[in-house]
């Protein structure tokens, strides 16, 4: 039997027999077992923001202690864990975010809530570690490694996108501000924006081309993948028009340069305060894939004064928080 098949047929029992009027929880029957089916989801979903090398809100799922703190065994409704994290109806308080993969799959989310449901229990000597057998979790991403040598070099480059992606963003946006400082002093401003536009084109090919790399490694998909429903997919290709406009910019003050028409310098000039925009608009799309929707409401909270004494994330100050 195939195991997404015999998966779902523990998950379809799972659920009737919980459901049974007259099932005594007082049995030793245990249809979801934490190191064979809990543990493996904790790992590959959660670990990585709220484990021993990055515990986020000092929230870890390798703690028992930490998890069962969020967790009312027998009672699925009253489990905070449930309710205000895994099935949050806030999807900026829905954890994993979708910037990490999330949300669970629906086998995922089975699996915990009959756990929950069945007691919560969570045998002494178990562990959450790298160890733990891996879960299958289409449609989310699915992290795969190269293994051919130009592979592997193509992955390694990718791993740069965080840190090169703002050289073209500084450059490009600079560089609109020295066309605007042109009208007023044009003879040193625009040699300032020519230079600009050309290191910022040339960097968003190389920030573009990282970015597509780390992508595919941390499982979000490559070129084929087409998912309008996804900010990521949003933001990929937008970032790829901004590179794709800087290059055509570039291609007019060049010729501009080589006066072939006087008018291509007005032309670039404007591509590229368009441009400077647009870097703008993705890099806010990339701000909030990282931080949230809510992240320059709640700067513009903060200066007015209207902002909560307490973050949204902490829910409750005397249980742990897995938001982050």
């Amino acid at each position: 039997m195939r195991p997404e098949i015999s998966l779902l047929c523990k998950i379809i029992i799972a659920m009737v027999i919980l459901n049974f009027p007259h099932r005594s929880r007082g049995t030793e029957l245990q249809l979801v077992d934490f190191q064979r089916d809990i543990a493996p989801v904790l790992v590959a979903r959660c670990v990585k923001c709220h484990g021993p090398d990055d515990a986020k809100n000092d929230f870890r799922v390798d703690d028992k202690d930490s998890v069962l703190g969020l967790i009312e065994p027998g009672d699925l409704a009253a489990s905070s864990l449930w309710s205000d994290y895994l099935r949050a109806e806030d999807t900026d308080m829905q954890m994993p975010p979708t910037a990490h993969g999330g949300p669970l799959s629906a086998s995922e989310l089975a699996l915990i809530s009959v756990w929950i449901n069945e007691g919560a229990a969570w045998p002494d000597g178990s562990i959450i570690s790298s160890t733990a057998a891996p879960v299958v979790t289409s449609p989310n991403p699915t992290i795969t490694r190269p293994t051919s040598l130009v592979g592997r070099v193509w992955a390694f480059q990718g791993y740069l996108h965080p840190a090169t992606v703002h050289f073209p963003i500084a450059l490009l946006t600079v560089g609109g501000l020295f066309v605007i400082v042109g009208l007023k002093y044009p003879s040193w401003a625009t040699n300032v924006a020519l230079v600009c536009l050309f290191l910022g084109t040339v960097s968003s090919v190389v920030a573009t081309m990282m970015g597509w790399s780390f992508a595919e490694t941390r499982g979000f998909g490559s070129w084929d993948r087409i998912d309008t429903d996804s900010e990521i997919f949003w933001h990929r290709w937008s970032a790829v028009i901004v590179m794709l406009s800087s290059l055509g910019t570039s291609v007019l003050a060049f010729l501009s340069l080589r006066g072939h028409e006087e008018r291509l310098g007005k032309y670039w000039r404007i591509g590229l305060l368009l441009i400077a925009g647009m870097v703008g608009a993705v890099g806010h799309q990339g701000g909030e894939l990282t931080y949230g929707k809510a992240l320059y409401k709640d700067a513009f909270d903060v200066l007015l004064g209207t902002a909560s004494p307490t973050t949204d994330g902490e829910i409750n100050p005397t249980k742990p928080s897995p938001s982050g």
